[in-house]
């Protein structure tokens, strides 16, 4: 398997536990729900403005990057944070973890 389809299977196991995990914790969030509920106004707000097709297009478009940007961004940072984990792992128990190992598996997926 090469590298690059590696790391599409790391990024699809990752972004079906996430969306598990993640949506327990932004559930639990009374902020992030607040922020959910007003995203919710605003996007209610944007829809009653009289825009041309033409704007509405662009704004959608710029929208539409951003969310994907979003959602990319998430799952980098998931990725991150198991990264985050094997490293603490490694340091707190050494003699457990074939720190070596991890490292290249790392750097397969990073390229």
């Amino acid at each position: 398997m090469c590298d690059k389809e590696f790391k599409e299977l790391v990024k699809i196991a990752v972004e079906k536990l996430k969306d598990v995990s993640v949506l327990k914790l932004l559930q639990a969030d009374a902020s992030y729900q607040k922020d959910s509920k007003d995203e919710g106004y605003a996007e209610d707000a944007f829809n009653q403005l009289d825009l041309t097709e033409e704007q509405r297009e662009v704004c959608q478009h710029l929208i539409d990057y951003r969310e994907k940007q979003d959602f990319e961004y998430g799952t980098h940072a998931y990725i991150a944070g198991l990264i985050d984990a094997f490293h603490i792992m490694a340091v707190l128990f050494p003699e457990k973890w074939d720190t070596e190992r991890i490292k290249e598996a790392l750097s397969q997926k990073s390229r």
